[in-house]
């Protein structure tokens, strides 16, 4: 899967697909590139983590919920954890 070109997505997460979609109609494109910009290919926490099954992308933030008890809860759920836009952009 090539981390740049989201064709893949909708095939293999449908789920967070649909997410990022509605992400995308709340946030806007470019916030949403930013996101997955950082979090996915430059691999920075607390910008963009997605899963779905057992399918992650991203990187999760440092004491979110894929590293705690509840993420066997989720089961074939979608996640998309995204930076909020009104959180400054910089280190987190």
């Amino acid at each position: 899967m090539d981390k740049k070109d989201w064709s893949w997505l909708p095939a293999q997460m449908p789920g967070v697909a649909k997410l990022m979609a509605e992400k995308r109609a709340k946030f806007g494109n470019e916030h949403v590139n930013e996101c997955w910009k950082r979090g996915v290919l430059m691999r920075e926490p607390g910008w963009f983590f997605a899963a779905e099954g057992a399918l992650m992308v991203g990187t999760p933030w440092p004491h979110d919920l894929v590293m705690s008890k509840e993420w066997p809860r989720l089961g074939t759920q979608a996640l998309v954890m995204m930076k909020d836009p009104g959180v400054k952009h910089g280190a987190t």
